[in-house]
């Protein structure tokens, strides 16, 4: 399978043996939510800048995901940083004025804040697209309930509604081509757009309520009841290669916070 046929909820096949893939989803997402906060304390540019580039290492080389879809998963967000780096140093606040013109005034504050704001977005957005594409969504699952203890009610409801992500995108294609064969008119302009959300939402809706519903029956028949009390075909354990992974980001950050900032 190539990264085209790729959907939400599963790892990418380039990366399905890597060392960040065997992880433990509940340890990675632990990990990486503990580096995100790094972020929220980092004042500096030239430390977040090098802190955001952990996150991508790791995709390219533990992960072992292929650099082009990479940038394709971070080209909206890169669009966004540069966006935001040049709306708050153009129009920031700031006594140290390095460019002016028309409206336009370029200040050093402005400058470091617009950075400063847009560096941590891409280090948050990294951290998530490394988790995204390294993650098989059941799994994340299994770990939520087993080592987090999320009760198997919200467990089980948020891997529904993952599975169900592919299964909406496939009825959103039918039922436009059901549209298209019964000769259903498009209208050009907004109206004309309105009317076409309208149509296809509600059909969607319909159809999520009836596949929600089998679910549940499906679930009551085999005993399903929410509680804790339950056992699972598939357990997961925290082990060695999650020891590895925390020790890696450690390692990193370490080395980061001694060179940049003694």
């Amino acid at each position: 399978m190539s990264s085209h046929d790729h959907t939400a909820g599963q790892v990418l096949p380039a990366a399905a043996s890597s060392l960040v893939a065997r992880v433990n989803p509940s340890v990675k997402l632990l990990l990486h939510l503990l580096c995100m906060l790094v972020f929220i304390f980092v004042h500096e540019p030239k430390v977040a800048f090098v802190l955001m580039l952990i996150p991508m290492v790791i995709t390219l080389t533990a992960a072992r995901i292929p650099l082009w879809t990479f940038l394709k998963r971070m080209a909206p967000f890169l669009i966004l940083f540069v966006s935001t780096t040049w709306v708050l140093a153009a129009y920031g606040q700031g006594e140290t004025v390095w460019w002016h013109g028309g409206w336009i005034t370029i200040t050093e504050e402005g400058l470091v804040k617009g950075l400063n704001i847009g560096l941590r977005m891409l280090g948050f957005v990294s951290y998530g697209a490394l988790f995204a594409m390294t993650t098989d969504v059941t799994l994340l699952s299994l770990s939520l309930m087993q080592q987090l203890k999320l009760p198997p009610k919200i467990g089980y409801a948020l891997l529904a509604g993952f599975r169900f992500l592919p299964m909406f995108r496939e009825e959103y294609e039918q039922i436009k081509a059901a549209h298209r064969v019964r000769g259903v008119a498009r209208v050009p302009g907004l109206r004309g757009k309105f009317q076409a959300f309208a149509r296809y939402t509600i059909p969607l809706l319909a159809q999520g309520i009836r596949k929600a519903e089998r679910v549940a029956v499906a679930l009551e028949a085999r005993g399903f009841d929410g509680t804790h009390n339950r056992t699972f075909y598939r357990e997961l354990k925290v082990g060695m290669t999650d020891f590895a992974y925390f020790i890696l980001l450690l390692a990193l950050h370490v080395l980061v916070f001694y060179y940049l900032m003694r």
